[in-house]
C-alpha cells in the first residue's frame, strides 16, 4: 500500500513514514506527560506504562519510563530492558538515562562491580548544555535556559549537601551543613522563578527525601 499511497499524496515513501514517526512521537510524549502524577506510585505507574508498551511496542521513551518505576528487587528485568535500550537506541539521552538508572539499581542490589561498569560508561560532565544555550540565546529563551541551569546546579548542590549530612558523624558537622543548605536554599528563593523550587527541595532536604528523590 505504501507506493500507492505515496502517488496519491505526491509524496515519497519516507515522506509517509516520517509523518508516522511524528505522530507516533507526539502520542508518547502526551502519554509521558500524563504518567508524570502516577509516578508517585510506582506500580501503578509500571502498570500504565506496560499498557502504553501494547500500543507502542518497543518506544524507546516508554521502556525508559518503565525502567524507571520496576523495583530494584527486580533487577534482572531492569538490566536486561537497559542493556536492549543501549543496543537499539541512538538517542544519547536516554542512553545516559539507562546508564545511570543501571548503574544506581546494581548498587541497591549490592552488585557493584556491576554498578562500577556502568559508572565507567557514563561520561565526565564538562559543560552543561543549558548553559551554553544561555549564551546563545537571547531574550525569554535565554531566561529560560538561564532557569533552567540555576535550577540543575542548585538541586545538584542541595543533594550533595544531603549526603554530606548523612555522612556526617558529629550533631555539630550536621547542624554546619544544614546551614550551608538554608543558605544556599534562601539565595535560590531570591532567584526569579525560583521559589517553587526552592521550597521543594526545602521540604526534600528536611524530611530526607531528596536523596531518593535524585536517585
Amino acid at each position: 500500500m505504501l507506493p500507492r499511497l505515496a502517488v496519491f499524496f505526491q509524496v515519497t515513501i519516507d515522506d509517509l513514514l516520517s509523518f508516522d514517526q511524528r505522530r507516533t512521537a507526539e502520542a508518547v510524549d502526551a502519554l509521558v506527560a500524563q504518567s508524570v502524577p502516577l509516578r508517585a506510585d510506582p506500580a501503578k505507574a509500571e502498570v500504565f506504562y506496560r499498557e502504553a508498551l501494547k500500543k507502542y511496542p518497543n518506544n524507546e521513551v516508554l521502556l525508559n519510563c518503565l525502567l524507571m518505576v520496576i523495583p530494584d528487587d527486580r533487577s534482572r528485568e531492569k538490566i536486561e530492558i537497559g542493556e536492549h535500550l543501549l543496543d537499539c537506541t541512538v538517542d544519547d539521552e536516554i542512553k545516559l538515562d539507562v546508564l545511570r538508572l543501571l548503574a544506581l539499581t546494581c548498587h541497591h542490589t549490592g552488585e557493584h562491580a556491576m554498578a562500577a561498569y556502568y559508572l565507567s560508561k557514563l561520561p565526565e560532565l564538562y559543560f552543561l548544555k543549558t548553559e551554553i544555550a544561555a549564551f546563545l540565546k537571547s531574550g525569554e529563551g535565554r531566561m529560560e535556559e538561564i532557569r533552567k541551569t540555576e535550577d540543575i546546579c542548585i538541586r545538584t548542590m542541595a543533594t550533595m549537601l544531603a549526603l554530606r549530612i548523612s555522612e556526617e558523624n558529629t550533631v555539630q558537622g550536621k547542624a554546619a551543613y544544614r546551614d550551608f543548605a538554608d543558605r544556599l536554599l534562601k539565595l535560590f528563593r531570591e532567584l526569579d522563578g525560583q521559589e517553587e523550587h526552592a521550597d521543594q527541595l526545602e521540604t526534600m532536604l528536611k524530611d530526607g527525601s531528596i536523596l531518593e528523590f535524585c536517585q
